[in-house]
């Protein structure tokens, strides 16, 4: 269901007029109709792609109003550190099956 989450809250999003250009993360060519749809529907509206690593798809790209690829050099360069300390002192700490 998170596809269609994802195609949901982008329509919505754009019918009010939340963003101008949308960025979706994501390589999963089942979000070609609702980007088809908005870029119809929303001529001045932009859905921009980032593909995750090894996730690249032509059909995606060809209906996105650009994309990028997005390395495994950079996520793991953007990956917060395994404990995060908050203001009030309390540690948030990443899941073990994420390490």
């Amino acid at each position: 269901m998170t596809d269609v989450n994802i195609a949901t809250q982008i329509l919505i999003d754009a019918y009010q007029d939340r963003y101008d250009m949308a960025m979706l993360i994501s390589g999963d060519s089942d979000l070609v109709p609702p980007i088809k749809a908005i870029h119809k529907l929303f001529r001045h509206k932009r859905v921009f792609v980032a593909f995750p690593p090894k996730r690249h798809n032509a059909s995606v790209a060809l209906v996105a109003k650009g994309s990028l690829m997005i390395g495994r050099k950079k996520l793991v360069d953007s990956l917060f550190e395994e404990e995060v300390p908050k203001k009030d002192g309390f540690i948030l700490k990443k899941p073990k099956e994420w390490l």
